[in-house]
């Protein structure tokens, strides 16, 4: 079966992608709105790109209005489709964190998924502690095993459509690791009981692990 791109729907084409390209790590990124409102959610599109200067990237996409806002469109005649509060919160501020998801709070981390109204606090929401971050203003979560500070380093907008997206990419300026996956002084990758996301509504748990030494080419 052979496909091309431009020749499908795009739920046949988002559904290839999610269910093709797997496991994708997830970004569970703390901001701040312009005025101080705390806001949590997670994203899977998602990686590292860079480690000089170190770069993490992640793709919010756009969604459809909140209750609040579509009576607003239908007065305004506005097109139904806005950018996330994250991405918002982003451009307005420059700042946010990105932590890692454990199979411990993948429970809590699938609650702060929904679509809620920006005045909803996602850490209260699941129920999820927060603690100060070095350098930037958003808190991390406070039981992730790492955190990354970030700075924005720069937004791609691809398209302003119902169906596109942007990237945010940012600079790390700090790190946060808990102790206890602290191993001989450096991060015990053995201890990290991530998750991914895979397609749908399935996950998986990146403990089942092999090594493969990579050839030495002379």
């Amino acid at each position: 079966m052979d496909v091309v791109p431009s020749e499908l729907a795009h739920r046949e084409l988002y559904n290839i992608l999610i269910n093709a390209v797997v496991p994708r790590p997830i970004a569970w990124v703390s901001t701040l709105s312009a005025s101080g409102q705390p806001n949590l959610a997670p994203f899977s599109f998602f990686n590292a790109v860079c480690a000089k200067p170190p770069l993490l990237v992640f793709a919010p996409g756009m969604r459809p209005p909140k209750k609040s806002e579509a009576a607003a469109d239908a007065t305004a005649g506005h097109p139904g489709v806005h950018v996330k509060d994250t991405l918002r919160n982003v451009r307005d501020t420059g700042e946010f964190v990105i932590n890692l998801v454990t199979f411990e709070l993948a429970e809590a981390m699938n609650l702060t998924s929904g679509e809620y109204d920006a005045s909803v606090d996602e850490f209260e929401l699941a129920n999820l502690a927060s603690a100060p971050s070095t350098i930037v203003r958003p808190r991390r979560v406070a039981e992730s095993p790492v955190s990354f500070e970030c700075k924005l380093h720069q937004i791609l907008d691809f398209n302003p459509e119902p169906e596109g997206g942007s990237l945010v990419i940012g600079q790390i300026v700090s790190i946060h690791i808990n102790e206890q996956h602290i191993k001989d002084g450096r991060l015990d990758r053995n201890s990290l009981n991530l998750v991914g996301r895979m397609g749908g509504m399935q996950y998986t748990r990146t403990t089942e692990r092999f090594e493969m030494v990579r050839p030495k080419v002379e």
